[in-house]
């Protein structure tokens, strides 16, 4: 029961945390601010839309090279893991640039 409401507000305080490091690194880098309304949405859609497709599309990537191309496991977990990771950056670099 306490596990549950432990990771129920690290998650909350998580989520806030990475929505004023998100506005922070925006005002640095000298974009123009939005109200903080429209900073949450689109921190909210790259966590939970856009990590959640980018993971399936690098789990995919694995098991399709494991098992199709017989690529020894250990080449296609680290290629879907970079794949992931370099897409992950990327797409986080257009939302910081995104007007």
């Amino acid at each position: 029961m306490w596990s549950i409401l432990a990771d129920l507000v690290i998650g909350i305080f998580d989520f806030v945390l990475d929505v004023l490091l998100f506005r922070g690194v925006r005002r640095k880098r000298g974009y123009r601010s939005r109200n903080v309304a429209k900073d949450s949405l689109e921190v909210a859609r790259f966590d939970f839309v856009t990590l959640v497709f980018i993971a399936l599309v690098s789990t995919g990537l694995m098991l399709l090279l494991a098992f199709g191309f017989d690529v020894p496991a250990g080449w296609s977990v680290a290629i879907g893991l970079t794949v992931g990771a370099v897409w992950g950056v990327w797409r986080y670099a257009q939302l910081i640039r995104e007007q």
